[in-house]
């Protein structure tokens, strides 16, 4: 909030911004409707939706979107030094371009006394098997961060991973502000069957339900293994998400739907009984995995794994759902699937726990962190 005199001014705030995410545009509304708000979206980043013709619609929102020499630092505070504003949320460190410009930017805005932001879902992936090269990326970001702690105002913290690790590079606690980190799929009223008849499943049966891309670390192989092995009565596994996996191993009851437009995304939700997101420590983990919260919302078991960034924040062991043990992922897929879909009281149970859970999981309060931070 900005005093002038006796009266009440709204706060005014660039967001940066690397992508046209669907996903990201109910926070931006939200925002807005709190603070005066521009959002700059950088190096032209003007994308669809995981291979699909699908772009987000960006009326009624300030948004531009600037090209690449637009978004070199240079040219970029020429842009940004035109509007008035008291807070900027600078972009995400996530590679070394970004490393340097935020840098830049964070020197720079604070210098000109404005309040600077920083939101990033990324944590340190201490078990992950990866190279050396990744090693010395992931150096080189914890580097970044570190330099830069005195010159951010607030950091905006989604997760109990994201703020462990901040405390490790030294950030005081006084400085990260929570956040709920949220992503929310259209309520329609959608039936269960809709989807279900596609695949010739009876409402009768029980559907697992993946969504994401269909990448190793995601833990999809694992999956399907375990359900295979398992061999549950009248269950089906759905799989949804882009991506290329071995079409050989859909059958009458391993389903594959491919990628899914955002807009269609609920009666997916609406057609399962229990969620799945099994990532591993392979190549890398999931920061958060807003298909845990979009489940939730439709009163779905969750299962995912400790490589899953919002596992520690929404899954409760025995509550809503089950945070596995990634180094022994196929062993606890197997025991879990078999729990869960084979006692329907405490299916319904977790079920229940999950809406309630992730209720105050909203793009307000997620905007709330922003304008207060």
């Amino acid at each position: 909030m900005v005093w002038k005199g006796n009266s009440v001014m709204r706060q005014r705030m660039v967001y940066l911004f690397t992508a046209v995410n669907w996903y990201r545009l109910e926070l931006f509304k939200n925002l807005a409707m709190m603070v005066d708000l521009k959002v700059y979206i950088l190096n032209g980043y003007k994308v669809g939706y995981d291979g699909i013709n699908y772009l987000p619609n960006l009326e009624n929102l300030n948004i531009q979107i600037l090209d690449e020499k637009q978004s070199q630092f240079n040219e970029l505070v020429k842009i940004i030094d035109k509007e008035e504003f008291d807070t900027i949320v600078v972009p995400s460190m996530n590679s070394m371009h970004f490393i340097r410009l935020t840098t830049m930017l964070c020197h720079y805005y604070r210098q000109k006394g404005k309040k600077v932001l920083y939101f990033w879902e990324y944590w340190p992936m201490e078990k992950e098997r990866s190279s050396l090269s990744k090693k010395v990326k992931q150096s080189v970001r914890h580097w970044a961060v570190r330099i830069n702690k005195s010159y951010i105002d607030k950091f905006i913290v989604p997760s109990i991973y994201t703020f462990s690790f901040y405390r490790k590079l030294g950030i005081p606690a006084s400085k990260c502000v929570r956040c709920f980190n949220s992503s929310e799929v259209e309520q329609k009223h959608y039936t269960r069957d809709e989807v279900r008849n596609l695949y010739g499943i009876r409402n009768e049966d029980k559907v697992i339900l993946y969504f994401g891309r269909l990448e190793k670390y995601k833990g999809i192989d694992e999956l399907v293994r375990a359900f295979e092995k398992l061999n549950l009565e009248n269950c089906h596994l759905l799989i949804c998400g882009p991506g290329k996996l071995d079409t050989k191993i859909a059958s009458s009851r391993i389903h594959i739907a491919g990628s899914i437009p955002p807009n269609e995304r609920g009666k997916y939700y609406a057609a399962a009984d229990l969620f799945v997101l099994p990532n591993t420590y392979k190549n890398k983990v999931e920061p958060w995995g807003l298909t845990v919260n979009e489940a939730m919302a439709f009163a779905l078991p969750i299962l995912v794994t400790d490589a899953t960034g919002s596992g520690l924040d929404l899954v409760f062991n025995g509550v809503n759902g089950f945070v596995m043990d990634s180094n022994n992922i196929e062993e606890e897929l197997q025991k879990y699937l078999r729990l869960i879909m084979n006692d329907d009281i405490f299916r319904n149970s977790l079920s229940e726990n999950s809406k309630k859970i992730i209720s105050n999981y909203t793009f307000s309060n997620m905007a709330k962190a922003f304008r207060w931070a």
